[in-house]
């Protein structure tokens, strides 16, 4: 039935395929108010659904996943049974969800669903913020639920002071809708009401306990992409708590939340209260055992070892660095790591450290990367080693530039 009112069906005699009277009945006047509203809602919220993430979310809260309530149903089940279900077994894969999320999105559902948020009960808007939010998983159609009202719509959900249960469930919905469309949209595409009241509800999302994971990420990311926009979204991020909160998501249990995080601290620099935040000797020290991570995960340490090199051009952070536990067998190990990214980003750290002088100049020379660039400089200054190595172009592009700040090391701290 989804994927007949998806692609078009209509009765013979009728001028207009089902979807299309179902969009207009949502966008008549007053139609939130009306008795069909929750049935709207709820036609359009399923169609952009597969059965299988119904019963995945049904059991999102109780104590056992799907997948092992069907293996304890197929105990009591003979054979036949079990060949019988497998001929009846529903089959909705992704690929038909996407493809009716997008006809959704160009029959104009999402502009009927802002039209019926107007009046509507709680439940209704509950219904109409999760068919959102389930539309936004597809990221082609991100824009256009964008331009039919859907970001603006979530941000205005959270109105009242003392909200009920289910108004709290729509919240949570909402700011996850806000999270999906952000991740992936040009921020200099939105109106500045836009990025600046997206910012609030994401980062309440990163902070509320009972976010899943992949909802904080989601979040995370659309905090990421906004930051990295201009220091007014910056201000912002900062003034709705976020070094406090960003910085708890660095500690999560989840390897692409703690990237995630990482990322989106990275993007507040070079703002005065991050600075002062990485200042701080205890804060620092994360950053150092993140970065010496590259092993088990790359992309945290990637994010990690970018960010002090962008901060240490504050001499207040590379003091703070200097004087960090481990700042040795992290400089040595990036150094060591084969990895010319990582290397190209410590050597920037290492470089600014130097020309500060004093005490991290000392540091610099005390954990032995000197010694290290000098060699390094000997053995790769004339390229020949890239081409025996087999570098791409834009590996040798890189390992040039490694080499160039490994020669500047060496020559400040001779």
């Amino acid at each position: 039935i989804k994927e007949e009112i998806a692609h078009g069906f209509k009765a013979q005699s009728a001028s207009k395929c089902v979807l299309e009277r179902l969009v207009e009945l949502g966008s008549e006047p007053e139609a939130g108010e009306s008795s069909m509203a929750y049935g709207l809602a709820s036609v359009f919220s399923l169609i952009a659904v597969s059965n299988e993430t119904l019963r995945d979310e049904a059991f999102a809260k109780a104590d056992i996943t799907s997948e092992q309530y069907d293996q304890l149903q197929s105990l009591g089940k003979t054979e036949e049974e079990k060949e019988l279900d497998k001929k009846h077994q529903d089959v909705d894969p992704r690929e038909a969800v996407s493809a009716r999320i997008v006809r959704l999105a160009n029959a104009n559902v999402p502009r009927a669903m802002v039209k019926l948020m107007d009046g509507s009960s709680e439940a209704t808007k509950e219904m109409l913020v999760m068919g959102m939010n389930r539309m936004a998983v597809e990221q082609s159609v991100r824009g256009q639920m964008i331009q039919q009202g859907c970001l603006s719509t979530c941000l205005k959900v959270e109105k009242s002071e003392s909200p009920s249960a289910t108004e709290k469930k729509t919240w949570h919905q909402a700011r996850h809708c806000v999270a999906k469309l952000l991740v992936t949209t040009n921020p200099g595409l939105l109106t500045v009401s836009q990025r600046m009241g997206s910012i609030g509800p994401l980062i309440q999302l990163i902070h509320d306990h009972e976010s899943t994971d992949l909802s904080r990420f989601e979040a995370l990311m659309a905090v990421t992409n906004l930051a990295s926009l201009d220091e007014e979204t910056k201000n912002r991020v900062v003034a709705e708590k976020g070094i406090t909160r960003l910085g708890y998501a660095m500690f999560s249990d989840h390897e692409m939340v703690r990237r995630a995080a990482t990322e989106a601290m990275s993007n507040l620099i070079p703002h005065p209260e991050m600075m002062k935040y990485l200042s701080d000797t205890e804060n620092i020290r994360l950053w150092v055992a993140f970065a010496r991570e590259f092993d088990s995960n790359l992309e945290c340490a990637r994010a990690a070892v970018g960010c002090l090199a962008m901060a240490s051009q504050d001499e207040e952070v590379a003091t703070a660095l200097a004087n960090a536990t481990h700042f040795d067998e992290m400089a040595s190990s990036l150094l060591e790591c084969g990895n010319l990214e990582l290397m190209h980003r410590v050597l920037v750290a290492l470089l600014n450290m130097s020309d500060h002088g004093g005490k991290c100049k000392e540091a610099v020379i005390a954990s032995g990367s000197v010694a290290f660039c000098q060699e390094y400089v000997k053995s790769y200054h004339d390229g020949s080693m890239a081409t025996e190595l087999k570098f791409t172009e834009e590996q040798k592009g890189l390992l040039a530039v490694t080499v160039d700040l490994a020669k500047e090391i060496a020559t400040i701290c001779e």
